[in-house]
């Protein structure tokens, strides 16, 4: 294993997903604090390791990552979360690529961050109701046909915590803070998850001290 870590940026749904992981896998790491919309991300320092200028980024010796799902895979990869028999068969694979393409696609890239552009940073992006309007009943539709295939009390992959569970719960949490709702038995999925602990302890590691005082979508 890695022997440093570091982890620039907290405030950010895309920073506790970081986060989160590391509480899971209790891997020792740095946390850099610097913040959106601050000037923190356009400092030269900070510019060198990530030219695009935004959070998360992990840098694990010469290693650089800036994409918090690619964090997320790596860091797995590091600790000793075990992948249960049916994440590791070819049915098992391909459906950890389909939830990854519907969680990052179709309800946070095409719902979710449509919604926090118009609706919460109008200023820089430009005020759009008929397209908040039409995200919400997106993100609505989308989250409505795999609700099947949740578990109240389950992980959505397998039988194994895994990255997806980080994914999809912060998603349903961002969807409760813009009002999007949340249908039953995602509902209670999403308490699952909030009762433990390295969430918990990642909420607090994530949100607490901050400069600019965000939601938990921000």
């Amino acid at each position: 294993m890695t022997n440093s870590l570091t982890v620039w940026g907290v405030g950010t749904t895309r920073t506790l997903r970081v986060h989160w992981m590391l509480h899971e896998l209790g891997i020792e790491y740095e946390t850099k604090r610097i913040e959106s919309r601050t000037g923190d991300t356009l400092s030269e320092e900070y510019t060198r390791i990530n030219p695009k200028q935004k959070i998360p980024t992990l840098v694990d010796g010469d290693l650089v990552l800036s994409e918090s799902f690619a964090i997320l895979r790596h860091l797995r990869r590091l600790g000793e979360l075990p992948y249960d028999d049916y994440q590791q068969s070819a049915a098992g694979l391909a459906a950890y690529d389909e939830w990854v393409s519907f969680i990052l696609m179709e309800l946070d890239a095409t719902s979710l961050y449509v919604i926090r552009r118009h609706k919460d940073l109008p200023d820089i992006y430009g005020e759009a109701p008929a397209a908040v309007t039409s995200s919400l009943a997106y993100f609505d539709k989308m989250l409505r046909s795999v609700l099947p295939k949740l578990a109240a009390d389950k992980p959505i992959w397998g039988s194994t915590f895994s990255e997806l569970d980080i994914l999809m719960t912060i998603a349903l949490d961002w969807a409760d803070v813009v009002g999007a709702g949340v249908p039953e038995p995602a509902k209670t999925y999403q308490a699952t998850m909030h009762h433990r602990p390295a969430y918990q302890a990642a909420m607090k590691h994530n949100f607490r001290d901050l400069q600019i005082q965000t939601r938990p979508d921000q």
